[in-house]
């Protein structure tokens, strides 16, 4: 009868934690809805060049700080100096107090590494971007500059 009773008490503490991890956390929600606009924007931005598309998919905020015409440049300026995107992988989500930072490496034709940063609001909402090309020759300069 012990060994029965023991046996039981095993699968339940094996039971039990895998269906305490499977119940979706609130930061759960959040990434994956973070990361499903940020891969909208990227598709919508770099991949169909559709600057309309792009700022639609941001917050109501950063639709009154950036007119349409000035995404248009910023897509057209990105696509005369990266190139064309050729790979992008998610690198890493950090979450702060009262807003999330979402960063992606990308490649493109013109640029080996790109840094693209998302930050979102506190509802989830998409409020800035930044891509930042990685360029080690210029670093290299501006360090030496510095000193």
């Amino acid at each position: 009868m012990k060994k029965i009773y023991l046996l039981v008490m095993m699968l339940c503490l094996l039971v039990l934690p895998a269906t305490a991890m499977a119940a979706p956390s609130a930061n759960a929600t959040a990434f994956a809805n973070e990361e499903a606009l940020s891969n909208q924007w990227i598709d919508s931005m770099l991949v169909k060049k559709d600057s309309a598309s792009a700022l639609n998919i941001m917050s109501a905020d950063a639709k009154k700080n950036v007119k349409a015409s000035e995404m248009q440049k910023a897509q057209e300026r990105m696509s005369k100096e990266l190139g064309t995107l050729k790979e992008s992988r998610f690198v890493s989500w950090t979450r702060f107090d009262k807003t999330d930072q979402v960063i992606y490496l990308m490649s493109f034709d013109k640029a080996k590494v790109v840094r693209c940063e998302f930050i979102f609001n506190s509802k989830g909402e998409l409020d800035y971007f930044a891509l930042t090309p990685f360029a080690p020759q210029e670093n290299a300069k501006n360090a030496k500059a510095k000193k």
